[in-house]
C-alpha cells in the first residue's frame, strides 16, 4: 500500500505542479505526503554562513507551511522537511528516512523539450533512486486529473524483455492501491515490404507479416496479463498492440486509452544521459504529455517474486 510520498519543491508554481498527482494519489491510498525543500545559502568567502543559513531554513520552513496548511484545509495529511544542502542529495537522504513510496516531482524545462532535464536536479534523482519516481511535465499546461476518474488507467509498455516487465510488480501494486485497470502495450515494427527467402521466393506479403506479429504480441500479452491474474486475482488488465514507432506507439496508446499514467522501467547508472535521455522513456518523457512513472529493474537477487529472469529477446 502506498503509505508516504515525497514531494520536492523549490518555491516555484512550476515544482508544485506536482501536487495535483500527488494528491490525486494521495486520496484512494491515504498517503501522507512529505513536503521538503533543500536549502542552499549562498555567502562570500570569510563570511560566517550561519545566519544566511538560518534565514534561509526560516524561509524555506514558512513556504512549507504554508502549502501544508492548504493542503491541511483540502483533507491531506503531510509533514515538512528542509534539509540544508543539495536538492538531490536530500530528496534521496529524506526519501530513504521517510521510508517513501514513491517521489513525485515536476521537470523544468530549460531551452526547450529538446534540453528538458540535462543537468536537473531530477536527472540527478532519476540516476540514483531505487523507489519509483513520478515525473510531472512543468512545461506543459495541466488537463484534468486523469487519476481521480472512477476507474482509471496506467499503461505499461513491453516489449518482451525482462527490463521492460520489472515495471510490472510497482505498475500493479499501485493499479491495486488506487483502483486502476492495467494496460499493457507492445509496439511492434511496421512491415516495410514482401519477406522473401534466398530463392527470392515470397514467404509473407506485408499484411500477412502484420497479422503474423500481431499475433505475436497479442500472445505474449495475454501471458503477461494471465502471470498478472495468477499473482493478483482482482486485477483489471488489459491488452493493446500498436504498430510504428515506439515513442509514437506509446504516446497512442496512452491518448486513445485516456492513461492517467505510463508506467516504463529505467536504468539508474552514473547520469541521466546513459540512464533515461536517448532510450524509449527518455523519448516518451521528452515528447509525451502523460505523467511517467519510472521504475528502477531490481538486480537478479533482489528480483519480486513472479518477475521470471530468464532472457528474452526483444522484436
Amino acid at each position: 500500500m502506498l503509505s508516504k510520498i515525497l514531494v520536492p519543491l523549490d518555491g516555484s508554481e512550476l515544482a508544485e505542479r506536482a501536487l495535483a498527482d500527488a494528491t490525486a494519489l494521495s486520496i484512494p491510498t491515504a498517503a501522507r505526503l512529505i513536503l521538503m525543500r533543500a536549502v542552499v545559502a549562498h555567502t562570500l568567502p570569510g563570511v560566517d554562513a550561519r545566519p544566511a543559513q538560518a534565514d534561509a531554513i526560516a524561509e524555506a520552513d514558512g513556504y512549507l507551511r504554508g502549502v501544508a496548511t492548504d493542503l491541511q484545509r483540502r483533507g491531506f495529511s503531510s509533514e515538512i522537511a528542509t534539509p540544508y544542502g543539495p536538492a538531490a542529495d536530500w530528496i534521496l537522504e529524506e526519501a530513504s528516512l521517510r521510508h517513501a513510496d514513491m517521489v513525485v516531482m515536476s521537470t523544468h524545462s530549460r531551452s526547450g523539450p529538446a534540453r528538458w532535464l540535462v543537468g536537473s536536479v531530477a536527472e540527478s534523482v532519476l540516476a540514483r533512486a531505487t523507489l519509483p519516481v513520478l515525473l510531472v511535465r512543468a512545461w506543459q499546461p495541466r488537463e484534468r486529473e486523469l487519476l481521480l476518474q472512477d476507474q482509471p488507467r496506467l499503461l505499461v509498455p513491453l516489449d518482451g524483455s525482462v527490463f521492460a516487465e520489472a515495471a510490472l510488480p510497482a505498475a500493479a501494486a499501485l493499479a491495486e492501491d488506487v483502483g486502476a485497470e492495467l494496460v499493457l502495450t507492445r509496439v511492434q515494427r511496421t512491415p516495410t515490404g514482401v519477406l522473401t527467402a534466398t530463392d527470392a521466393q515470397i514467404v509473407a506479403y506485408v499484411d500477412q507479416e502484420e497479422a503474423a506479429l500481431a499475433a505475436e504480441a497479442t500472445d505474449y500479452l495475454t501471458s503477461i496479463a494471465r502471470r498478472l491474474a495468477a499473482q493478483r486475482p482482482d486485477a483489471r488488465v488489459s491488452t493493446r498492440v500498436q504498430f510504428g514507432d515506439p515513442v509514437v506507439g506509446i504516446a497512442a496508446s496512452a491518448a486513445e486509452t485516456g492513461a492517467a499514467l505510463i508506467v516504463m522501467a529505467t536504468h539508474g547508472r552514473t547520469g541521466l544521459s546513459r540512464a533515461v535521455f536517448g532510450s524509449v522513456a527518455g523519448r516518451v518523457l521528452e515528447h509525451g504529455t502523460t505523467s511517467l512513472l519510472l521504475v528502477r529493474p531490481p538486480s537478479p537477487k533482489h528480483a519480486p517474486a513472479g518477475v521470471k529472469l530468464e532472457q528474452r529477446s526483444a522484436r
